[in-house]
């Protein structure tokens, strides 16, 4: 069974070490060695990039990005880069936007502050269990790397598959199930076929579908944002400022 490693985000550095300190991570089957924190969305981005994390303790209130700019980010980053990672918001105020758009981006569920532990030991043994339930289907649908899968399957299944998908929160998993490979390996297959992982693929076509709606239909950004299988706007203006430069208000006042 893969160790399961735990990231706590929180701009308080003592409600991380309390966390730390007041769950049973043994109890869970988690090494308290396993368990990471980090002080804010930067330095948890930079954490995620170079270390393995399967479970996500993150406080939504905190100064400059928020945790849900977070969470919006790692979940795309999980969906086409590495293993599904399970979302648990940490806040103060139960405001129904924020709980509503974190459940929107995945998130397993949220947990109040103070934090309770047996509340938040409940929420982190569901995570555990998805995890494991996860971990026993790729064993099932695991498949034997050989050339006699690669033929085809990536132009043949795998692309259409995206194509047709592009405008729902598609991932990696969903992908591999679908034309019933392991995960790891497609994302391999999909790369030495084409030249790009899956993420590089999905990103640019989004933006693709993104320009063609800005030049040959007036819909606000918002509507764009939600047709190219986006959650938020700001994340989507980001992407596309990345990709073209400019602004997709700015992409369609000049090329208009």
């Amino acid at each position: 069974m893969t160790e399961i490693h735990v990231l706590a985000i929180d701009d308080e550095k003592i409600c991380v070490e309390d966390l730390k300190e007041a769950i049973n991570w043994e109890g869970l089957g988690i090494g308290p060695k396993a368990v990471a924190g980090a002080y804010s969305v930067r330095q948890a981005q930079n954490y995620v990039k170079d270390n393995p994390v399967h479970i996500i303790i993150c406080d939504v209130e905190m100064p400059g990005k928020n945790g849900l700019d977070f969470i919006e980010w790692i979940t795309e980053w999980a969906r086409f880069t590495s293993e599904p990672m399970e979302c648990i918001m940490l806040t103060c105020h139960p405001e129904y936007e924020f709980v509503r758009r974190g459940l929107q981006l995945g998130c397993l569920d949220y947990v109040l502050k103070p934090m309770n532990p047996e509340e938040m030991e409940q929420v982190l043994a569901k995570a555990v269990s998805r995890i494991r339930e996860r971990e026993k289907k790729e064993q099932r649908t695991a498949r034997v790397e050989s050339t006699e899968v690669c033929p085809g399957i990536v132009y043949g299944k795998i692309i259409p598959y995206i194509e047709a998908n592009l405008t729902k929160s598609i991932s990696v998993e969903m992908i591999a199930d679908y034309v019933s490979l392991n995960p790891q390996y497609m994302m391999r297959m999909f790369k030495k076929e084409t030249g790009e992982s899956i993420l590089v693929y999905v990103t640019n076509r989004r933006m693709e579908m993104a320009k063609e709606m800005l030049l040959k239909t007036d819909w606000p950004i918002e509507r764009i944002t939600e047709q190219v299988g986006y959650f938020s706007t700001a994340h989507f203006g980001k992407l596309f400022k990345k990709l073209e430069g400019i602004s997709p208000g700015q992409y369609r006042k000049e090329h208009r």
